[in-house]
C-alpha cells in the first residue's frame, strides 16, 4: 500500500471527529441529538467511492471518532457506542444504496442520479439511522420523539447538502477541474465564488430584511459558468456564512422567532431548499456537456468515414434541403459538394423518376428506423443520368414526424436526420 493509501483513513477519521465535535457540542440542547450533522457526508463520500471489502479501513477510525465526539461533547460516554453503531449504519447503509442504484463514481451526471441520490441519502438511511436512534434514547431514560424528529431533519438536510461536494473532493474531480481550467478560467471561479460569500455575508449580516433569496442569485451564476463543483463549493460557503450568523444569533432567520434549535433547523431547510434548487440545474448541464462530448466525438468519427467513402452519404434537412453530402459525389456524379448544401435534393434526381422516389421517402418516413432500397435515375452535373441505388433510413422525433406527414408535395419530403447511402449502378 502507498502513504496515501494509508493517510487517507486518518485523514477521514480525524475529518469526521471535527465536524461531529463541533455539531454535537454547538447544536445539541437539553440532552438531546444535534440539530446539524454533516460528519456522515464524509464517510458516505469515501465508501461509495471504494469497494465493500475496503470498507472496514474507513469505517474503523470514523467509529472511534464517534465515540470520542459523543463521549467527550455530547450525550456522554453511556451513549457513545450506541450512537457509533447508528451512525455507522446509516452511512454503510446509505453508500451501499448508492452503489447498487445511484453510479456512485459519477456524481451529479443527471436528473435521474440526483433524485436517486436524495432518496438514498436524504430519506431510506437517515430514516433508519433516526429510529435506532429514538430507540436508543429510549433506553438511556431520555424522550424518544425530539431525539426521531431531530436526528432525522439533522442528518437528511446534513447529507443532502455536504455530500455531493464531498463526493466530488473524494475522487478529486474538483482537482481535476482546476488543473485543466486556464488561469483566466480560475480567476473567474474564484471571483464568483467570492461574490457568493460577499453576497451571503451581506444577507446574513443583517437581521431586520427577508433576503435570504438573494445568495440563489450568484449561485444560479457560478453554476452555469463552474458546473457541479463550482455549485457544491457555493453552497458550502452559503453554509458556514449563514450557518455562523445563526448560531451566533444573528441573520434574517432570526425573523422566525422560534428557539435557537428551530431556527438552526429552519436554516437547513433553506440550504435543502437552495440545494435543490441549484443541483438539478448542475446535474443536467453535465450530462448535457457529456451528450455533447459524445456528440461531437460521434460527428469526427462518421465524417471520417463519409470523407473517405466511396458511396454518397447524405442528410437531408425536414423540408429537403440538402445538410451535409459526402466529397465522393464529386466523383461520382461531377457536383461539387459545398455547392450542394442548402440547395433542395430534387436536383439530384431525374424528372421522371421525381414521383418514384418522392413515394419511397414517404414509405421511409412511414417506417421509421427501417432501411428501405430503391433505385432511380439521377442528374450529373453535366445533366446526363446515371442510376442509382439507395439505402435510405430516417430516424424521427416527434417533431420530425408531424411536421414531415404535413409538409408539401412541392417539396422533397425527408426526416430529420436522414441519411442516404447512394451507390451507383454501373
Amino acid at each position: 500500500m502507498t502513504a496515501s493509501s494509508h493517510l487517507r483513513p486518518i485523514l477521514l477519521g480525524l475529518a469526521y471527529f471535527c465536524a461531529a465535535s463541533l455539531a454535537v457540542s454547538l447544536t445539541s440542547y437539553g440532552g438531546g441529538v444535534a440539530f446539524l450533522w454533516l460528519a456522515a457526508s464524509f464517510l458516505i463520500a469515501d465508501l461509495s467511492s471504494r469497494p465493500r471489502r475496503q470498507w472496514l479501513r474507513s469505517i474503523m477510525p470514523c467509529a472511534l471518532a464517534s465515540v470520542m465526539a459523543t463521549g467527550l461533547f455530547g450525550l456522554g460516554w453511556p451513549a457513545a457506542l450506541p450512537f457509533m453503531v447508528i451512525n455507522m449504519t446509516e452511512a454503510g447503509l446509505a453508500a451501499w444504496l448508492l452503489r447498487r442504484h445511484g453510479h456512485p463514481l459519477r456524481p451529479l451526471v443527471s436528473l435521474a442520479w440526483l433524485w436517486r441520490f436524495v432518496v438514498a441519502v436524504g430519506v431510506i438511511a437517515p430514516a433508519v439511522g433516526a429510529v435506532l436512534a429514538a430507540s436508543a434514547m429510549w433506553a438511556l431514560g431520555k424522550p424518544p420523539g425530539p431525539a426521531l424528529v431531530n436526528f432525522f431533519a439533522g442528518h437528511a438536510l446534513g447529507n443532502i447538502i455536504f455530500t455531493p461536494l464531498a463526493m466530488l473532493v473524494a475522487q478529486g474531480v474538483i482537482r481535476k477541474s482546476i488543473l485543466k481550467r486556464r488561469r483566466r478560467q480560475n480567476v473567474e471561479s474564484v471571483s464568483l465564488l467570492a461574490l457568493v460569500l460577499a453576497v451571503s455575508a451581506l444577507v446574513f449580516s443583517q437581521s431586520s430584511l427577508p433576503l435570504l433569496f438573494l445568495p440563489i442569485l450568484p449561485i444560479i451564476l457560478v453554476t452555469f459558468r463552474n458546473g457541479r463543483g463550482g455549485t457544491a463549493l457555493a453552497i458550502v460557503l452559503l453554509a458556514l456564512c449563514g450557518g455562523a450568523a445563526t448560531l451566533a444569533g444573528g441573520g434574517p432567520v432570526q425573523l422566525i422567532g422560534f428557539s435557537l434549535g428551530s431556527q438552526l433547523q429552519f436554516f437547513q431547510f433553506y440550504l435543502a431548499a437552495t440545494v435543490l434548487t441549484v443541483l438539478p440545474v448542475a446535474a443536467d448541464l453535465q450530462n448535457r456537456s457529456r451528450l455533447n462530448r459524445a456528440l461531437r466525438l460521434s460527428e469526427a468519427r462518421y465524417r471520417i468515414l463519409a470523407e473517405h467513402s466511396t458511396d454518397i452519404l447524405l442528410h437531408l434537412e425536414l423540408d429537403g434541403r440538402i445538410g451535409y453530402v459526402s466529397p465522393s459525389i464529386r466523383q461520382l456524379g461531377g457536383h461539387d459538394p459545398d455547392a450542394l448544401i442548402s440547395r433542395n435534393c430534387t436536383i439530384l434526381i431525374a424528372p421522371e423518376h421525381l414521383e418514384h422516389v418522392r413515394a419511397s421517402h414517404y414509405a421511409t418516413i412511414a417506417d421509421a428506423g427501417a432501411t428501405r432500397t430503391y433505385d432511380y435515375l439521377g442528374m450529373t452535373a453535366d445533366g446526363t443520368k446515371r442510376w442509382f441505388e439507395t439505402h435510405s433510413r430516417a430516424v424521427l422525433t416527434t417533431m420530425a414526424s408531424s411536421m414531415a406527414s404535413s409538409a408539401s408535395c412541392a417539396t422533397f419530403p425527408s426526416a430529420r436526420p436522414w441519411s442516404n447511402d447512394c451507390r451507383a449502378m454501373r
